[in-house]
């Protein structure tokens, strides 16, 4: 009877047309204390009824009629049994509900598949992030536009508009890892090129940036040091643009060393499954084996170069104002905030 019946169920999970009943077709036994020494009739005449019972399937009969649980067949659910219910996916209960047999199947038939969340950023996010790149681009564009046109003046010329450009092209760069910053794997691969190009993009930009300004006050300070001593010195704008590259070429370096040894590649991680182990939900990240420690360095790195031109601003500080990085002067009874970048 069991392979039977287990065969008919297979053949019903292949062939819809089938209708196969989930009910046990086991004959059903009383079990019933007589005592024989009290009434011996009423024994004799209870255990022959029993006997035929079980011969003429009685038993059976009034066993499904008033005590078995009628459920629909497979396939099929509602309190008619008149609705579907995916057989691969999901059981009517006693009540005809079409129960799914995993959170990653729901409807009402238990045949729409959940899909796996792969918590994406959502658009909004996406496009407010490349709204702020386009607009750092175009203030870069405006004050590369000043610089150029007040290049003749005495002020623009104090303030070196070379290493002016640099500090502007540094801050494009570096606000342009935000692009790589939102890519992400939509579809649940992992093929995500733009891991590796966020950390390039944004040391290579500060860099350039903080290297622009670290040069310029060492200039500053060589000048000025020497003037106080009454001796000659030049320093060249090649000279000044050398240490830019030397700095810069640091963070190139150990870009490059990271992108050779222990790329950052994007993975994604299952957070939560069903009871058969199909994903229901994941993250996706840019990661790499020893991530923490190239983050470091480049931190590292970065914090001596700010250590070093506090140490120059803090020498700079009694400088004369124009060429003063960040001063305020008072002109005609209004105080106007000159910044020297």
């Amino acid at each position: 009877m069991i392979v039977t019946e287990l065969a008919l169920r297979y053949r019903a999970l292949n062939d819809y047309s089938l209708e196969l009943t989930r009910e046990q077709f086991n004959t059903q036994y009383i079990v019933w204390p007589i005592s024989e020494k009290l009434n011996p009739q009423h024994s004799r005449l209870l255990k022959k009824w029993m006997y035929k019972a079980v011969a003429n399937a009685t038993l059976d009969e009034l066993s499904y009629n008033y005590f078995a649980v009628k459920l629909c067949p497979l396939g099929l659910s509602g309190p008619n049994c008149d609705q579907d219910c995916n057989p691969k996916h999901g059981l009517s209960d006693r009540d005809g509900r079409c129960i799914c047999s995993s959170t990653k199947w729901t409807g009402a038939d238990c045949s729409i598949e959940v899909k796996e969340d792969l918590n994406t950023y959502p658009a909004w996010m996406v496009g407010l992030c490349y709204s702020f790149f386009g607009i750092n681009t175009l203030a870069v564009l405006v004050c590369a536009s000043w610089i150029y046109w007040q290049r003749n003046t005495q002020q623009v010329k104090v303030w070196q508009p070379f290493f002016l450009n640099l500090v502007l092209l540094g801050c494009l760069v570096s606000s342009a890892s935000i692009i790589p910053a939102v890519q992400q794997s939509s579809e649940g691969n992992d093929n995500v090129p733009a891991c590796m190009v966020f950390p390039w993009l944004f040391s290579v930009g500060f860099s350039i940036t903080f290297g622009s300004l670290f040069a310029k006050i060492r200039r500053v300070y060589i000048l000025f040091r020497a003037a106080a001593t009454m001796n000659r010195v030049t320093v060249t704008v090649k000279e000044t643009f050398l240490i830019v590259c030397a700095i810069t070429s640091v963070d190139v370096l150990i870009c490059m060393i990271w992108s050779i040894v222990d790329p950052l590649s994007w993975q994604r991680t299952v957070t939560r499954t069903d009871l058969f182990g199909d994903p229901l939900e994941s993250v996706g990240h840019c990661t790499s084996n020893h991530w923490q420690i190239w983050v470091a360095i480049i931190a590292f790195w970065h914090l001596i170069l700010m250590i070093f031109a506090s140490v120059l601003c803090y020498k700079t500080r009694n400088i004369d104002i124009r060429f003063s990085e960040s001063k305020c002067k008072c002109l005609d009874y209004a105080c106007r905030c000159r910044t020297l970048l």
